[in-house]
């Protein structure tokens, strides 16, 4: 993959990142000295959030898709993106 297109790829999932980490510091709302700002819909909602950050982050296998030895595999996720583009920008220094 060329280094222009791993740096879109990267973009886009930045974005989504920040989206979502926007989203979860609606969390601050919650004091833990008031209970009246205690919100088990805020919550929740912060598990969902939280969820789909790691899904973002990480590696994910792709339904149905196996290789030569039976092994899933895997969508680069945010991590892998980025130590790729590192590892292709070293590599053309």
């Amino acid at each position: 993959m060329s280094k222009k297109r791993f740096q879109k790829q990267i973009e886009k999932q930045l974005e989504k990142l920040q989206e979502l980490l926007n989203k979860i510091t609606e969390a601050q709302i919650i004091n833990p000295d008031e209970p009246e700002t205690w919100d088990s819909d805020t919550l929740y909602n912060l598990i969902e959030k939280c969820k789909e950050v790691l899904k973002l982050l990480e590696d994910q296998p792709l339904k149905g898709k196996y290789n030569e030895f039976g092994q899933p595999l895997y969508e680069d996720g945010l991590c892998s993106l980025v130590d790729s583009y590192q590892e292709q920008k070293e590599n053309h220094e």
